[in-house]
């Protein structure tokens, strides 16, 4: 059970990117409890004219660079959309304004706990143990069928020619 969920979850880390989605893992409890620490986050590419307050968005902050996903509590509009963005754990808004091109998309859904996944799945340990080994595992699997299938059939062989 636990090989088919990381399965699952190596599926969605590399093949979402190809949609342009992406699925990032939840580093912080800034967001808590709408998106718990060690979660992932799965964000759809969005027009930030098209973002309201509410919205919880991911973006590239502009203070570190590093992708963030926050509450948008104040949309500006225009022709270069601004917003006002806050950790639903924070006190405090965001010391910054996010522009809409900082915006890499909205948060659609989050799944917990696959954050841990989807980090260990990353890394070359994790792809081998997800990818590698469980198809390893497969091919076995197959010579040995092939193997039983071949044994049987020399064993009816041998028995038809002794009568």
């Amino acid at each position: 059970c636990s090989i088919v969920l990381l399965m699952g979850v190596v599926v969605l880390v590399f093949l979402a990117p190809r949609f342009g989605w992406s699925v990032d893992a939840v580093l912080s409890g800034s967001m808590e409890p709408t998106l718990r620490s060690g979660g992932i986050a799965v964000t759809r590419p969005v027009d930030p004219a098209e973002v309201q307050a509410g919205d919880i968005i991911t973006f590239r902050s502009p203070l570190t660079g590093e992708l963030t996903s926050h509450r948008v509590i104040e949309a500006g509009g225009g022709t270069s959309p601004v917003f006002r963005t806050q950790g639903d754990a924070n006190q405090d808004p965001d010391p910054f304004s996010v522009r809409g091109g900082h915006i890499t998309g909205r948060v659609c859904f989050h799944v917990p706990y696959a954050g841990y996944a989807a980090m260990f799945v990353k890394t070359p340990p994790g792809l081998v143990l997800t990818l590698v080994v469980p198809g390893l595992i497969v091919i076995v699997m197959e010579i040995v069928n092939i193997w039983r299938a071949m044994s049987a059939l020399e064993k009816k062989r041998a028995g038809v020619r002794l009568t």
